[in-house]
C-alpha cells in the first residue's frame, strides 16, 4: 500500500476519557468511593489539549487506529495532556510527504538510510512497539526444519525501497544466491505474506522456524522540535501500550509484542549493505 491514507480516531477526547473512567470502575471496584472518584477525576481532567498526528506503516496504522478508538492514548497518571489523535497509513518511503508528529515505520532502517536527513528530523522515543517476522516466504505446507537460509536461492527487491530485502543483505550479504526478482524464494515480512495471500495466487506461509531470519521492530519516532505538550501526548500513547487491549489488537492483526533489543541499524551498516548490492554485478 503506497501513499498516505488519513484516518481519524472515531472517539473524541471526551469519549476516550469516559471510556477510561468506565475501565477504572471495573478495575477499582473493591476500593473506597473516595479513591475511585479521585481516580476517575484524574482521567477526566485535561489541563491541556493538543492535536497529534501519527503516521504508521499500514499494518500498524490499523492497530493504532482501533486502539485509539478504544481509548488508547488517554492521559496516564500524573499527566493532564489530552490529545485528539489522527492516524495516517503511510508507506515508510513516503514519510517526507507527511506532516505527522509521530512516525511508526516497520523498522529504524528507514530513518537511518544513508544520504537522508531523517535522523535530524525524527528522534527515537521507543526502539520497538511491535514485531513482525521477516524471512523466506516458502509455499504453504513446506517444512522449514532443514532449511539453510544462507545457502538458499532467494529473490530480493530493491533494498532502498524494500526493508525486508535490506535486512536480508545486512545478514547474509550479496552472492550468487541473491538476485533481484527471479525464481528464488521471495524474502518478505509477515504482513506482506498476508497481503499476497489475500490477493490470490499460490499460498505462501509466514516466515517461521529456520525460514525466519529477522523481524521488523516498529519503532516509535517523534518529530524533532515538538512542543512539550505534544511530546507528553506521544508519551501518553506509548504508555498506554502496556494495556492488554494493545497486545490483543497486535495479535488480531498478525503482529507480535515489542522486543527489548532490536538489531543494529546504523547508517554505516546500511551503507555497507547497499554498496554490496550495487556492486553485485562487478
Amino acid at each position: 500500500m503506497a501513499g498516505i491514507h488519513r484516518r481519524r480516531g472515531r472517539l473524541s477526547k471526551e469519549g476516550r476519557r469516559l471510556l477510561g473512567g468506565v475501565a477504572l470502575l471495573a478495575v477499582f471496584a473493591p476500593v473506597t468511593a473516595y479513591t475511585l472518584n479521585a481516580a476517575i477525576a484524574h482521567v477526566q481532567s485535561c489541563g491541556t489539549e493538543v492535536d497529534l498526528t501519527v503516521a504508521a506503516a499500514p499494518e500498524m496504522a490499523a492497530v493504532i487506529e482501533e486502539f485509539v478508538a478504544a481509548g488508547g492514548g488517554a492521559p496516564s497518571r500524573g499527566s493532564d495532556v489530552c490529545a485528539d489523535i489522527t492516524v495516517e497509513a503511510v508507506a515508510s518511503g513516503d514519510i517526507g510527504a507527511s506532516d505527522a508528529d509521530v512516525w511508526v515505520p516497520e523498522t529504524a532502517l528507514w530513518r537511518n538510510m544513508p544520504g537522508s536527513d531523517l535522523p535530524g528530523q525524527w528522534d527515537v522515543l521507543q526502539e520497538s512497539t511491535a514485531t513482525a517476522a521477516v524471512g523466506m516466504a516458502v509455499p504453504a505446507g513446506t517444512g522449514t526444519d532443514d532449511l539453510l537460509p544462507d545457502e538458499a536461492d532467494v529473490a530480493l527487491q530493491d533494498p532502498r525501497a524494500h526493508a525486508a530485502s535490506l535486512m536480508w543483505i545486512i545478514l547474509f550479504g550479496v552472492d550468487g544466491h541473491t538476485v533481484e526478482g527471479g525464481d528464488g524464494t521471495p524474502v518478505m515480512s509477515a504482513p506482506e505474506v498476508a497481503a499476497a495471500n489475500a490477493a490470490g495466487g499460490a499460498e505462501l506461509q509466514i516466515p517461521t522456524g529456520s525460514a525466519q531470519v529477522a523481524q521488523f521492530e516498529y519503532p516509535m519516532l517523534v518529530r524533532a522540535g515538538l512542543s512539550e505538550d505534544e511530546q507528553e501526548a506521544a508519551q501518553n500513547l506509548l504508555r498506554s501500550y502496556a494495556s492488554e487491549r494493545y497486545l490483543e489488537l497486535l495479535a488480531q492483526h498478525g503482529l507480535g509484542g515489542a522486543i527489548p533489543q532490536p538489531a543494529p541499524s546504523s547508517t554505516e551498516i546500511i551503507d555497507a549493505a547497499l554498496t554490496a548490492w550495487d556492486g553485485r554485478g562487478d
